[in-house]
């Protein structure tokens, strides 16, 4: 009867009517359980007030004779033995009959007994039968609350048993109605994923269950007709699309790399190995031109067994192994917006040829190349008009501020001069050693508003030298020599402004105080040290020449410590003066701005 009565529900609605039904025995249970322990607690608080008469009573009887200011007393003891709670509980367990005859006895008997009582043997007795009548009442009220919790219990242990039947029906019936088909169609599900698709389930009613059971089994038999014509199909796609999928990996991985903060070795290294290995392109070799300069660049070319190897760079200026078969040699050109960064070379065996699929992919790669030396090219200009700009703002305030006040000093010192004759000769001495002290500020401060607006004119470290040393050939009347030995690129533009301005403060000093008739400026690279050097053939370092050159050298110095450096002016060996500044370029210790 129950199965006829639940088969018309769906699955989930005979799962939601057990769920109720187990819900509202509980319910019940709960209900029935609270409405039982409200009479235990009224029991208990109307226990309470009995205690509290007992000890009521007592206290009254040791108070005897009772004065004026024991009848709070007296008042407390009406009050409690007329309390609500007593009532409720008498009326709960059907003693009002009890309860009345103890408040009769309190007013008739013990209370006028207390009242007229002079010590306390006289109301002894009455004290001793109102105790009794309230151990009585006390005792009924222990007995119908003994009641009622026995009452509770055989209602929670009744609810417990109905509920424990309730769950074994609705584990064995989660078991045959879900349990078991799920079992079948999850066996049937297996197979399915495991390309066999001969299995079929059979799962009787007309449930959710059983719907699904015969939809998997009609799926089945589609999905077999099915994959015999897909797979061939399958098969003829799968290994044009691992080479695709494989040079969109490769493409992506390339974008990451070259973009990432390593240094430009490490990114190039595992872009161009890869690429040997998705195409037949041998001895690949990236040439990386400083500023368009074809006869200066800075070249890669992979070798798999540099000695470098164990520290993830396989990317070293060497040559290449030679090909032991003819090769032809392959060119493409890093160009953008008729700008070249660089030229990539390679080398085609003779018989391989690029694929459709191989050229567009060298050609992206071309493109990605090309993409990271331009953004690297802005970041350095970027980067140098910043520094410019903060250095022409330096110089615009100099010369509105204390150029002008110097000026005004000038001035008003000349002025002072023309007046000369009405002023004692300590005077016009002094005026004139003032005015020698203002030009030399004057010139000082030209000479520093001249370096705060120099720039470079073109991007990187040996034009900008170039640039000073023919500068300062036309003011010396002589050639300035330049020996450059560093690799392209190596030097940042914030640290190159350095360097040229150390250079030509240097310069100038030749210029003013040397009176030599050769110098030069030497920029050498070794293990990873830079080495500046101006020299001159002049009259060498006075004893007071740190003192009376002492600005430039301050600036010297000053420029050496923000490059992290060391600045030292010597005696040039065979006369004349040196000056020298090492430092670490920021790219050779491994440092790469974005």
């Amino acid at each position: 009867m129950l199965k006829r009565l639940l088969s018309p529900l769906t699955l989930f609605n005979q799962l939601a009517l057990i769920v109720l039904l187990l819900a509202l025995l509980g319910v019940a249970g709960m209900s029935l359980a609270g409405w039982l322990a409200q009479g235990i607690q009224g029991n208990a608080h109307a226990i309470n007030k009995a205690g509290s008469m007992r000890m009521q009573s007592y206290r009254l009887l040791a108070a005897i004779p009772l004065t004026e200011k024991d009848n709070a007393l007296l008042d407390e003891m009406e009050k409690t033995t007329w309390s609500d709670d007593l009532k409720e509980a008498a009326e709960q367990d059907g003693q009002q009959d009890k309860l009345a005859a103890l408040q009769h006895y309190w007013r008739e008997a013990l209370e006028p007994a207390l009242r007229r009582a002079t010590n306390a043997e006289q109301v002894k007795p009455h004290v001793a039968g109102f105790v009794g009548r309230i151990d009585q009442l006390v005792t009924t009220f222990d007995h119908t609350t003994e009641l009622r919790l026995q009452r509770i219990i055989q209602l929670q242990l009744g609810m417990a048993a109905l509920m424990g039947l309730l769950i074994i029906f609705t584990v064995i019936w989660l078991r045959k109605r879900l349990l078991r088909p799920w079992r079948k169609l999850l066996t049937m599900a297996q197979a399915i994923g495991q390309r066999d698709f001969t299995h079929r389930v059979n799962v009787r009613g007309r449930n959710e269950m059983a719907t699904l059971g015969v939809a998997l089994n009609s799926m089945s038999e589609e999905l077999a007709e099915s994959y015999a014509s897909l797979e061939q199909r399958v098969r003829e796609k799968t290994a044009g699309l691992e080479q695709k999928n494989q040079m969109l990996s490769f493409l992506y991985q390339a974008n990451r790399r070259l973009h990432s903060q390593a240094p430009l070795c490490q990114r190039l290294s595992p872009v161009l190995s890869d690429l040997q290995h998705l195409t037949p392109l041998r001895n690949l070799e990236l040439r990386v031109y400083e500023y368009e300069d074809e006869e200066n660049y800075e070249e890669y070319t992979y070798q798999p067994d540099s000695s470098c190897e164990a520290s993830g760079c396989h990317l070293c200026p060497r040559e290449p192994s030679p090909e032991p078969c003819e090769t032809t040699p392959q060119k493409w050109r890093l160009t953008d917006n008729h700008i070249q960064y660089g030229l990539v070379l390679a080398q085609l065996p003779l018989g391989s040829s690029l694929t459709h699929d191989q050229q567009q992919l060298v050609l992206t790669l071309m493109e990605q190349l090309t993409a990271t030396l331009a953004l690297e090219r802005q970041y350095e200009r970027q980067q140098q008009l910043v520094v410019m700009e903060e250095r022409s703002a330096i110089a615009r305030e100099l010369h509105d501020s204390i150029a002008q006040s110097l000026s005004c000093l000038k001035m008003q010192v000349s002025c002072l001069q023309m007046q000369g004759a009405t002023l004692p000769p300590e005077m016009q001495t002094l005026l004139g050693q003032m005015r020698s002290e203002l030009n030399t500020s004057w010139r000082q401060l030209r000479e520093l508003l001249t370096t705060f607006r120099l720039q470079l004119t073109e991007p990187g470290l040996r034009p900008a030298l170039e640039e000073s040393c023919r500068e300062f050939s036309e003011k010396l009347g002589f050639p300035v020599v330049l020996d450059y030995q560093v690799p392209p690129r190596l030097v940042p533009s914030h640290q190159a402004i350095h360097l040229v301005q150390i250079a030509r403060e240097a310069l100038n000093n030749c210029l003013k105080h040397a009176s030599a008739t050769a110098c030069g400026v030497s920029v050498i690279h070794r293990e990873n040290q830079m080495t500046l050097t101006i020299w001159d053939n002049g009259c060498g370092i006075p004893d007071n020449g740190e003192r009376r050159n002492h600005y430039g050298l301050i600036i010297m110095r000053d420029r050496a410590q923000s490059l992290k450096g060391d600045c030292q002016v010597l005696a040039r060996p065979g006369g004349g003066t040196q000056v020298v500044v090492s430092f670490i370029p920021e790219i050779a210790t491994g440092a790469h701005h974005e």
